[in-house]
């Protein structure tokens, strides 16, 4: 890597890279990983840069050069002593991980180095799971194993246990939102969704089929009504939030998110605070600061305080349509009585 370039890997979690650097000065890097954080926050260009790091054939000042021929093989993916694996389907079953066992026991193709690395891997299946156990704490030498996850209480406590957790720092506000542009997510749906998450991979999934921009347009709708006081709200209940909802729990708990989100954004409006960064519904912004500057903060809070029960409802499996309904009449009590 050239003089003063920085890698996206170090862009993402500089902190994590310096650690890992100071681990490979001091000869001290284990043979098995498990890095944990949200997608987006930069785990797979972790992966990688250790991975160039491990093979590269001229690091220089402890950074991978990125020209020698291992890491040009890493970097387009055709590396022969470094196995990928990821689930298929919404697993990875017991076949695929049988396969990697046996490429453990293969001697590196090239040089005396092999690197396995198991993508999702909360997404193993238990008996997955429990055949790696051997390979993990006998790797042999020369042997790394890195396992990515979004979600670590996922991962069996035996796998958790026999490996080094890599904790990834969560993005900061503009790499996050850069993060999602870079998976064509717009601007405006962005700024709302890191109201409510830092996993750009829910995100994707949220928009898919223009959801998400619908789930905005209904929670805008929903709001300039019920803000105003008007029972109008209740039909947008019905013909609206039930039908994006559609018998989806988590698409009900997303739902339920904006509107607490939403409501967050007028309490400030109402404090006076402008700041972009702490505020998310930009393009309503208008209609949160007028309804912000037409009632007490008294009031405001009371509302405020109402939707943030609405999760702890729909877990008691109170049904989504009479959570919604339900908190409409509430809001409109609290606004005009």
């Amino acid at each position: 890597m050239a003089k003063g370039q920085v890698s996206r890997a170090e862009q993402l979690q500089p902190g994590l890279i310096n650690r890992l650097k100071r681990v490979i000065d001091n000869h001290e890097l284990a043979h098995a990983y498990l890095l944990v954080g949200p997608s987006g926050a930069g785990k797979n260009a972790v992966a990688q840069w250790l991975a160039l790091r491990i093979f590269c054939l001229h690091p220089q000042e402890n950074e991978p050069d990125m020209t020698c021929p291992e890491c040009q093989r890493i970097l387009s993916g055709n590396h022969p002593d470094i196995v990928v694996a990821k689930p298929e389907g919404r697993q990875i079953k017991v076949d695929r991980i049988r396969y990697l066992k046996s490429e453990f026991t293969k001697s590196a193709m090239e040089g005396s180095q092999k690197l396995f690395i198991i993508k999702d891997a909360e997404k193993m299946t238990t008996s997955a799971a429990n055949s790696l156990l051997k390979f993990i704490e006998e790797p042999g030498p020369g042997t790394y194993i890195l396992m990515l996850t979004t979600n670590k209480s996922a991962v069996l406590p035996t796998i958790q246990s026999r490996t080094q957790v890599l904790e990834l720092a969560p993005l900061n506000r503009q790499d996050l939102l850069q993060v999602m542009a870079d998976h064509d997510i717009s601007t405006g749906q962005a700024k709302v969704a890191i109201g409510i998450t830092d996993a750009v991979s829910d995100v994707q999934r949220w928009c898919e089929d223009g959801w998400f921009g619908n789930a905005l347009q209904g929670i805008s709708q929903w709001y300039r009504h019920v803000s105003a006081g008007q029972m109008m709200a209740f039909v947008d209940v019905t013909t609206s939030l039930v039908k994006l909802a559609n018998r989806e729990r988590e698409r009900q708990q997303v739902l339920l998110d904006l509107i607490t989100l939403i409501w967050r954004d007028t309490l400030l409006s109402a404090n006076g605070i402008q700041d972009p960064d702490r505020r998310h519904f930009i393009a309503e912004q208008q209609l949160v600061d007028e309804v912000g500057q037409r009632y007490s903060m008294d009031r405001l809070l009371a509302v405020s305080q109402l939707t943030l029960g609405t999760r702890h409802e729909l877990e008691q499996n109170i049904s989504f349509q009479n959570v919604v309904e339900q908190l409409t009449i509430r809001i409109v009590k609290a606004l005009t009585e």
